[in-house]
């Protein structure tokens, strides 16, 4: 069964000359429920977009996205927060935390726009993600790699449905990521929760079973390919 499903999403934006530039264009995309799907490409194809746009950080300039039961793209842009906060975990490469927030602050604020704040479950999933000690360590206080799994522990902090990861290993060495994304997985397949990543990345994307060249998804991006030829 499907969670998430998209057809004929188009985002484009304003030029100076007050023409439009489109710059993702996708006929059809559907992911199922528990499914966890890497998305590959390189930097500047599209993949942030897309992910913002299942996010509701962006609205769709056309098409429909729908989320369960949710059309995200007929949302406002107060519905769209509202549906984030209940639905969607996000895992930036950059982790957006609170630098002179705790470990357990940070996750705590996460839950804070969601339905409410459980701070047995903030801590267990610190105890989870391996932070156990460093519960009330501040953020600053953290290697890049510890960051990260207070990033992985926050995306599940409200119990999300679907979970996006946009470049997750971007700042991590080799090994960091490797055990980063497994622990990524593990933790969506025990809170039942679905995965879309996206990664320039080969090492990480061959990782999993199902996996789509965004170059191939975005039409704007083929239809410039087949322009040039």
């Amino acid at each position: 069964m499907a969670l998430l499903e998209i057809a004929d999403l188009e985002k484009s934006y304003a030029e100076a000359d007050g023409g439009e530039r489109a710059i993702l264009a996708v006929d059809r995309f559907s992911l199922e429920a528990g499914e966890q799907m890497a998305l590959k490409g390189p930097s500047g194809c599209g993949k942030t977009t897309f992910l913002h746009l299942i996010a509701g950080i962006l609205p769709a300039s056309k098409g429909r996205i729908c989320v369960k039961d949710t059309v995200v793209s007929e949302l406002g842009e107060a519905a769209r927060d509202q549906y984030r906060a209940r639905t969607i975990g996000y895992v930036f490469q950059s982790f957006h935390l609170m630098r002179d927030f705790s470990c357990l602050e940070n996750v705590e604020l996460g839950m804070s726009f969601g339905a409410k704040v459980d701070r047995a479950f903030a801590k267990s999933l610190l105890m989870r993600v391996g932070l156990g000690e460093r519960i009330d360590y501040r953020a600053s206080q953290l290697s890049v790699g510890q960051q990260q799994r207070v990033a992985i522990a926050r995306a599940l902090a409200n119990r999300p449905r679907l979970v996006l990861a946009d470049e997750p290993t971007g700042s991590l060495d080799e090994e960091t990521g490797k055990l980063a994304i497994d622990l990524l997985r593990e933790l969506c397949e025990e809170n039942g929760a679905s995965l879309l990543l996206v990664s320039h990345d080969r090492s990480v994307v061959e990782r999993f079973e199902s996996r789509v060249d965004f170059r191939e998804l975005n039409r704007v991006l083929s239809n410039a390919g087949e322009a040039k030829l």
